[in-house]
């Protein structure tokens, strides 16, 4: 080692098989997120086609100790142009009809669920896995686009 290369050495380049793992990832982060962000934010605020929505029948599935129930039923604008049949109310429990029982409801374009006329908090999920594929796909460009620092070298104290 010189005299001048006493305080700093080269930083290792970045590994291309660690970057295009996570160039993968932030990509299928992007793919499953962008596509559900309008029908995220409009279930968020109760935004679509109102309606009621028709309880026919109960699903449950447990997994880990856990059951977890939805009803499966009819949805019917109230201008009576769409209805909508096999489509699950979010957010209906086990206790929450009975079949043949109707509520209030919105279609907000999901293919196969319609909500509740308050919304519902599904948005956060997928403004998570947003920001987590923005935040991977950063990253990379850190690593390939920013010139390296320096890393500073420890010198031995004379003893």
């Amino acid at each position: 080692m010189t005299s001048a290369d006493a305080g700093t050495r080269k930083a290792r380049k970045p590994s291309g098989f660690v970057s295009l793992l996570l160039l993968l990832t932030g990509s299928l982060l992007l793919y499953v997120s962008l596509p559900n962000l309008g029908e995220a934010a409009r279930a968020a605020t109760g935004e679509g086609t109102t309606g009621t929505f028709t309880a026919a029948r109960l699903g449950c599935v447990g997994h880990g100790g856990h059951e977890t129930c939805e009803w499966t039923g009819t949805f019917r604008s109230a201008d009576g142009t769409v209805d909508r049949e096999g489509v699950k109310l979010y957010g209906s429990g086990q206790d929450s009809f009975e079949a043949g029982e109707r509520v209030a409801a919105v279609d907000v374009g999901n293919a196969g669920r319609v909500y509740g006329p308050g919304g519902s908090q599904e948005w956060i999920f997928t403004v998570l896995l947003l920001l987590a594929g923005y935040t991977v796909l950063a990253v990379v460009a850190g690593r390939h686009l920013a010139p390296p620092l320096p890393r500073p070298v420890r010198t031995p104290v004379p003893g």
